[in-house]
């Protein structure tokens, strides 16, 4: 999976998210509150009409400033957006891992965290930055307005993979501008088969309790890796 695949960043300022996944806001945004169920599916299907399903369901809370926590059975990132951390919990061993997050730029270009949503997931698939776009309209998704956008790439025949024909790749992101959320990313991949990021139960209600954003008690905390990188679905 691309957006939600363990220990790789695509995006830092979770966006995941999943992505497919997941992605991006700027540190100081002001945004809505919410918790939220992420719901990530991966299909492929074999030449032999044999077909793989991969189901992965996440727990995902934002604050205010745009902070969040994504919840998985086994392990929990926290991008804090005012301490300018990525924090991973393990919660069998009782570890936690924390690293700064490139949450500004250092050569006059945008800061990971502040890249559109649609830039990073497709850039996490190895297509250009400003390929064209198609504007796939508006929609209704769990009672929220969300606007599409659709971009594709292809790889020529011919090119390094080994590849006898072109391979088209295609991302939609389905962004909900009240919530500041891709409620749904669709990702087509020949390689890797189609991933769908949903989220789901989306609630506003109640703003999520401020101890899910710390580490808790009788946590270790560890070295972590460098090139560690937290994919985020925040935008």
């Amino acid at each position: 999976m691309y957006l939600m695949k363990r220990f790789k960043l695509v995006l830092v300022a979770m966006t995941g998210l999943g992505i497919a996944p997941l992605i991006g806001q700027t540190p100081s945004l002001q945004t809505v509150p919410l918790s939220a169920d992420i719901d990530v599916v991966n299909v492929r299907t074999l030449s032999d009409g044999n077909t793989l399903r991969q189901e992965r369901k996440m727990k995902f809370y934002r604050r205010a400033d745009g902070s969040t926590r994504l919840e998985e059975a086994n392990r929990v990132v926290i991008v804090d957006n005012g301490a300018q951390t990525v924090t991973v919990l393990d919660p069998i061993s009782k570890t936690t891992q924390v690293q700064a997050a490139p949450m500004a730029s250092t050569n006059g270009r945008k800061p990971v965290a502040a890249q559109p949503q649609l830039q990073v997931a497709w850039s996490s698939l190895g297509g250009p930055k400003n390929s064209p776009k198609t504007d796939l309209g508006v929609k209704v998704i769990a009672g929220y307005s969300v606007h599409g956008i659709q971009q594709s790439t292809t790889i020529p025949a011919d090119s390094a993979l080994g590849n006898t024909a072109p391979i088209t790749k295609t991302i939609q992101v389905w962004r909900s501008a009240d919530l500041r959320l891709p409620l749904l990313t669709v990702i087509s991949d020949p390689l890797g088969g189609t991933t769908t990021s949903r989220y789901e139960n989306v609630s506003t209600s109640t703003p999520p309790d401020s101890s899910l954003f710390k580490v808790p008690a009788g946590y270790k905390a560890v070295p972590a890796p460098q090139s560690r990188v937290i994919a985020s679905q925040t935008n």
